[in-house]
């Protein structure tokens, strides 16, 4: 089963720290693969990012909207898992969430 994150989750608002927590504990816990959803164009970007801050690790690879992948959706306005950031404080709801589907 894959998990994929709507890239605006690894932005702030959302705490670089908590993002690489929350891939961490799903990759190693529950999911196969992690995916990051970019928009069109944004693939280098975020990876630069993720890069940047050491929150790669556990992202398996980025996609982009139009490619169809079936898994649980992580995204602030619809999804399975609906947050609108990822932080120290909702952290462990998140994890909550995530245990559901093991």
């Amino acid at each position: 089963m894959k998990l994929i994150i709507d890239s605006v989750l690894c932005e702030p608002p959302s705490e670089i720290s908590a993002f690489r927590d929350a891939t961490l504990y799903g990759k190693v816990y529950i999911f196969e693969d992690i995916l990051l959803n970019c928009r069109v164009g944004t693939k280098t970007l975020y990876w630069n990012w993720l890069k940047q801050y050491g929150a790669h690790d556990f992202v398996s690879y980025l996609i982009t909207d139009p490619e169809e992948e079936s898994g649980i959706y992580m995204g602030p306005h619809k999804g399975d898992i609906i947050i609108s950031k990822i932080c120290s404080f909702n952290l462990s709801k998140i994890i909550s969430l995530m245990n559901f589907y093991r």
